[in-house]
């Protein structure tokens, strides 16, 4: 569709997102003819205005009203701007602000969604990683007392974990180096998740239950790697109160709808993992959005890898008529911050 719009139907749909997207009401042809600067008699525009309508790229609410970009047309003019925008000087030095203070990745997330909100009007949102997407760089066991061990796992980050171990038996320091050496034969590096379906395949096997070994490896890698844990990531909300001041009142409804999610975590965490495995920044505009009577919303989504191997993702959620081409770069550099902090030297340019 983009490739059969010739220059003219592509800078008046521009035109038409653009002042959509500031006021919220139909373009008419004549506000176009005498403000836009595009050279063309009303009458052309309207000429324009009709073709893009018949390529489902615009909308007539009203016969006699102007038109409002549909999701595609939006889509089109988002196109446009991803990797296409720099962030803004202004946005750069807010954002340079926040990312500079050092901390747990949680904290930091709390921080950016907050900055986030604050700067677009909009909902600050992320998704730390979930535990179960973490790679593991080894696993090892240590004799603390007759019924006490205690288990580190070693991401690939560096980050390590530890946990008291209760056990129903005495195990010495030849067996535990033993287990120690059988987990990182096979589990190094796969995701915890991997390795739990490991374990639960090791104890569907019958020779588990004569093997001293593999007993032991599935005691205590069990609770070391947490088989028994949901795993998911913390959520951060900042700025809900953003979209009921913004919102008109043909707009409510989806506020509403999106506000009974906020309150649902798991809910939320659906939502948010259809993105995590995105390769960039992402737009998902009304009627695409999975959240049911979400037409009237749209959310701009940067996933981010941290070293240790997990995924979490950042980004806005707020109305349809949000200013993308402000709320794209911000995201964007956020999620590329993530990627690197821990990494090495990283944050804004």
């Amino acid at each position: 569709m983009k490739r059969q719009l010739n220059d003219r139907g592509r800078r008046i749909l521009r035109e038409v997102v653009a002042r959509y997207l500031v006021h919220g009401e139909p373009v008419a042809s004549g506000t176009l003819a005498r403000s836009a600067g595009l050279g063309l008699s009303s009458a052309s525009i309207r000429s324009v205005l009709a073709e893009l309508e018949d390529a489902g790229l615009l909308l007539q609410p009203h016969t006699s009203a102007g038109r409002i970009p549909s999701d595609l047309g939006v889509r089109l003019y988002i196109e446009e701007l991803i990797g296409k925008v720099a962030l803004a000087p202004a946005d750069a030095d807010a954002l340079r602000v926040c990312l500079q203070r050092s901390g747990p990745l949680e904290e930091s997330l709390a921080d950016i969604t907050r900055v986030l909100a604050d700067l677009t009007a909009e909902v600050g949102i992320a998704a730390a990683p979930s535990s179960n997407s973490v790679t593991v760089e080894s696993l090892h066991f240590f004799r603390v007392s007759t019924r006490r061990v205690m288990g580190l796992v070693v991401t690939v980050g560096g980050l390590v974990e530890s946990r008291m171990l209760s056990v129903d038996r005495e195990y010495t320091a030849a067996e535990l180096e033993r287990i120690t050496n059988f987990c990182n034969r096979q589990f190094t590096g796969l995701s915890l998740r991997e390795i739990r379906e490991r374990i639960l395949g090791l104890m569907a096997e019958e020779r588990a239950l004569a093997d001293s070994l593999v007993a032991g490896v599935i005691a205590l890698a069990r609770p070391a790697v947490g088989c028994d844990e949901a795993g998911r990531g913390e959520v951060f909300l900042e700025g809900t109160d953003h979209l009921i001041e913004r919102a008109a009142p043909r707009e409510l409804e989806a506020v509403r709808r999106l506000y009974a999610a906020f309150t649902d975590k798991a809910l939320l965490l659906r939502l948010l993992d259809g993105y995590v495995a995105a390769s960039g920044p992402c737009v998902v505009i009304g009627s695409e959005f999975t959240l049911a009577g979400g037409d009237g919303l749209s959310f701009v989504a940067r996933p981010f890898l941290r070293p240790s191997g997990g995924r979490g993702l950042v980004g806005v959620i707020g109305l349809k008529r949000m200013d993308y081409q402000r709320i794209i770069p911000l995201v964007d550099s956020v999620g590329g911050y993530l990627d690197n902090i821990g990494a090495g030297p990283g944050g804004l340019a």
